[in-house]
């Protein structure tokens, strides 16, 4: 039997896999730098994956935040042969691994990246669009942050706001300023309308490889938090706020969490080339933190029954069944909704 290690077990989303897996039959090891973990290992040290990572290997990788992160563990894994599922939402750090595609296509491993929310249910929700060649995807996020408020997505978070970010627009990366630009968008009950700020996206260049008819992608986030949308509006035009928040996210984190709602979701409006339009929604009361992990569970489910037909990087629209993912969601306290909007 193959063996399951998750990085980052002892964190939030990292745990959560954890407990999913095992709640599915499966034997995952805890993969971290702390003694008492399963697997000790250091996801910036070559050597330290290497000792310990071995060839057939399916690898979770929940170590955030990716934007402090370099490819270091897919090199290893090009070299040992071990498979890897990350939940990256950082532009960079998956361009860093589009770079070493050549490599992975012809190695013996397989690589889910951006297999989170970013990218993944982005990708299955233009393929639930039913459209054949969507011009536009725009995503909303608006987190469970009562129990979402950890280090890795503040730091993803804090590092757009009102900073150059890249985004898919006239069908080109293009820079924009963080949080200084807004969407609208409607959710399903509780979440209702939603006001999302500009956010970095791994979307932006996963998605236009497997659709190359869209021209616009973009993604949009509300904190969930009230008065911290209007907060970070402010800090997105001042130096001073940001090193602020920098310094003391900590703390804001803590208030978060304090104030954060449990409800939470994802959403999408997706636009084809004839201006018609869907929104889809996945929203949950009280298990919208199920989401970001979702894609990753029925991936190592694939890779742990050796029944994909592909090796190397991941394709852009990845080889996840949407309607499979859909029924994991609704099983897990997670709402579905398609809806035409013109």
């Amino acid at each position: 039997m193959k063996r399951i290690i998750v990085l980052g077990g002892f964190g939030f989303f990292g745990g959560m896999i954890v407990r999913q897996l095992r709640a599915e039959g499966f034997a995952p090891l805890l993969g971290s730098r702390r003694s008492q973990a399963d697997v000790v290992i250091d996801v910036h040290d070559p050597d330290s994956i290497r000792a310990v990572l071995r060839n057939g290997d399916i690898v979770v990788d929940a170590v955030g935040p990716y934007q402090d992160r370099g490819p270091t563990l897919v090199q290893a894994a090009i070299d040992v042969g071990f498979d890897v599922v990350d939940l990256a939402d950082s532009l960079r750090y998956v361009q860093q691994v589009y770079r070493l595609q050549d490599e992975i296509d012809a190695s013996t491993c397989h690589i889910f990246t951006a297999c989170s929310t970013v990218s993944a249910i982005s990708a299955a929700s233009l393929q639930l669009s039913g459209f054949r060649r969507p011009r536009r995807i725009s995503g909303f996020l608006v987190p469970s942050t009562k129990y979402t408020a950890v280090k890795g997505t503040a730091v993803s978070l804090l590092r757009s706001i009102g900073q150059p970010v890249e985004v898919y627009d006239d069908a080109s990366l293009q820079t924009r300023i963080g949080w200084r630009s807004a969407r609208n968008f409607h959710m399903p009950k509780p979440i209702g309308r939603v006001k999302g700020r500009l956010f970095e996206s791994a979307d932006s260049i996963t998605l236009p490889t497997r659709w190359p008819t869209l021209e616009t992608v973009d993604y949009y986030v509300s904190t969930n938090v009230t008065g911290l949308n209007q907060i970070f509006t402010l800090a997105s035009y001042s130096r001073w706020m940001r090193q602020v928040l920098n310094r003391y996210h900590q703390y804001g984190l803590s208030l978060s969490r304090f104030l954060g709602h449990r409800y939470g979701g994802v959403g999408y409006e997706v636009v084809d080339e004839n201006d018609e339009a869907v929104a889809i929604t996945y929203t949950s009361n009280d298990h919208g933190y199920i989401i970001p992990i979702a894609p990753a569970i029925l991936a190592v489910r694939k890779l742990a029954a050796g029944n994909l037909s592909f090796r190397g990087i991941n394709p852009g629209d990845f080889p996840l069944d949407p309607h499979e993912l859909i029924e994991f969601l609704e099983n897990h306290g997670v709402t579905y909704h398609r809806i035409s909007t013109c």
